[in-house]
């Protein structure tokens, strides 16, 4: 769709783009192809999509074979979404539904062009909180939050700085790149900001535990204490007296004087492995 052809739709039903929900039709149709491309589609592939709006991303991927079970908050749009082929809609919100119940113990893909307010909500229902995790992760989101999830690896470039959500993905992907950036520009209304898709190859629950020698939701919550207060040195965050903490640092290789963001994935492993053994 192009910005006429969704002004007129949304005339035709007396609506308009809802900003408290984040509404950005995605009109650029290179942009499409690429979501739809990076998700590798089969036929009948089973894909979960949040927030599809008036479904253009939905009906590209029904275009390419995948079965569709979509996650709509707006109630404007059901009745337009219910009417293409190939696709369920489950009316709500999609941080309160048991995404198990969707998709019932069946391989799947999470596709979509995410509000940019429930990135970090729905990657983690997508990421954890789904007894299989899904076989690929393909979103559209804010460019600065991917960077910060998918940094460019480089030798002349200081190890960029952690964050809660890069940590929760890092600790549950395989791999995880940015595959195209995307400007505001792509979107009907544009955005403020420019986003970039987003594809991460998760690893099953078992693996994690099996590569991590812990559940990465452990790890998730030392790091909630350390990242409580960004500013403050890692050690005040979590409470540790200066004997305990001296040893922990030169055990798993950080600067006493660390911050929470300063911490790379393993480091952040090692320090809850210490952190439960001294409780």
């Amino acid at each position: 769709m192009n910005p006429s052809q969704i002004k007129q739709l949304l005339f035709e039903r007396g609506l308009r783009p809802n900003k408290n929900l984040g509404q950005h039709f995605l009109i650029d149709k290179n942009i499409l192809g690429k979501i739809v491309d990076a998700a590798d589609l089969h036929k009948n592939d089973l894909i979960m999509e949040v927030g599809p709006g008036l479904g253009v991303l939905t009906e590209a991927l029904v275009e390419r074979g995948a079965h569709v079970k979509a996650i709509e908050k707006d109630r404007n749009f059901i009745e337009h979404l219910s009417a293409i082929k190939n696709v369920e809609v489950e009316p709500g919100d999609a941080a309160k539904l048991d995404w198990n119940d969707l998709v019932k113990g069946k391989p799947w893909k999470f596709v979509s062009n995410l509000p940019y307010a429930i990135t970090s909500l729905a990657l983690r229902k997508a990421l954890y909180e789904v007894d299989k995790a899904p076989e690929l992760v393909v979103v559209l989101i804010q460019r600065e939050v991917a960077e910060r999830i998918a940094p460019r690896r480089s030798s002349n470039v200081t190890r960029p700085k952690m964050s809660l959500l890069s940590l929760m993905v890092a600790l549950a992907a395989k791999e995880v790149a940015i595959v195209h950036r995307v400007p505001a520009g792509a979107f009907y209304p544009p955005p403020k900001v420019e986003s970039a898709i987003l594809k991460i190859v998760p690893r099953s629950h078992v693996a994690r535990r099996t590569l991590w020698g812990i559940e990465p939701e452990e790890v998730m919550k030392t790091a909630k204490l350390g990242f409580a207060h960004p500013r403050k040195l890692l050690q005040r965050n979590l409470n540790i007296d200066n004997s305990r903490w001296e040893q922990m640092v030169q055990e798993i290789g950080i600067n006493g004087k660390a911050r929470a963001e300063e911490l790379s994935v393993e480091q952040w492993v090692k320090l809850t492995k210490h952190v439960a053994c001294s409780m």
